[in-house]
């Protein structure tokens, strides 16, 4: 994984404020005072549940809409799809550097590990980071961490392109190291990542209404202290991501549990 790296003064400081991410001790210095804390519970949450018996559903009638018929398609779908990760995207255009969130996103491969993430297009034919990723086909994507969310949620703003959201929203940039897009120092985990695909996504009426870009992670930095080596995977409860559900609503990592596959 090239794990070897010595730390920047940036990431030193990151570090120091997180609490000794540094050494891997889980004391996220950052987190105190958010209300929910993560749990690891012992049992699912219905662990007398056998095959075949049934399980309760929802109360109430049951609503059947043409998506046409809704007084908003995308507010529909942002609170109806939960939860979603959001993608911390950073790149590189003719204006300088972007940095922007994205909630329509999600990993859809591990060989080769490959991320997307849709730009919306709002008249600004999909915004900035559509423009770069076009232009330079790379961009660095990161998970949001609660200990930043305040910070990655200020980088949505309408900014206009010559403006350095890193800098806006108090975010320290980092070099990458296979593509030009810095990543940040705040986060967690980072992905750089090359363009496999620009996918444009078309309504009825033939309108581009957003864009899917198909990127290929040919790089991971991830924080030790949210890293387990032995089985080279990521720890939830320390990486504490944010799920973002409908409208300016957010969601903690609450309580995880582990749920075996059935044996068939």
């Amino acid at each position: 994984l090239g794990m070897s790296h010595r730390a920047s003064s940036a990431e030193l400081a990151v570090a120091a404020a997180l609490g000794g991410l540094a050494s891997g001790l889980v004391v996220f210095a950052a987190c105190r005072g958010r209300r929910q804390k993560v749990r690891r519970v012992a049992s699912t949450l219905a662990p007398s549940w056998r095959p075949g018996e049934k399980q309760p559903g929802p109360r109430g009638e049951v609503l059947t809409f043409h998506p046409d018929d809704l007084q908003s398609k995308y507010r529909f779908f942002i609170s109806a799809y939960l939860p979603r990760p959001i993608a911390l995207v950073s790149s590189v255009g003719e204006h300088g550097v972007n940095l922007a969130p994205f909630s329509y996103s999600g990993i859809v491969n591990h060989d080769p590990g490959t991320v997307v993430f849709s730009c919306v297009d709002k008249g600004k034919d999909g915004g900035d980071t559509l423009k770069n990723v076009k232009l330079t086909k790379q961009f660095v994507v990161h998970v949001v961490s609660e200990w930043f969310l305040e910070a990655a949620n200020h980088t949505c703003g309408n900014f206009p392109p010559d403006v350095d959201e890193f800098d806006r929203a108090g975010l320290t940039p980092l070099p990458s190291v296979k593509v030009a897009p810095p990543r940040v120092a705040e986060a967690a985990l980072a992905m750089e990542c090359t363009v496999d695909h620009i996918i444009p996504m078309t309504n009825d009426t033939g309108l581009v209404s957003s864009t899917m870009v198909v990127g290929r992670v040919i790089l991971v930095h991830v924080n030790s202290a949210v890293f387990d080596k032995d089985t080279h995977t990521v720890i939830p409860e320390r990486l504490r991501p944010m799920a973002r559900l409908g409208g300016n609503t957010y969601s903690l990592l609450g309580d995880i549990f582990d749920l075996a596959r059935p044996k068939v």
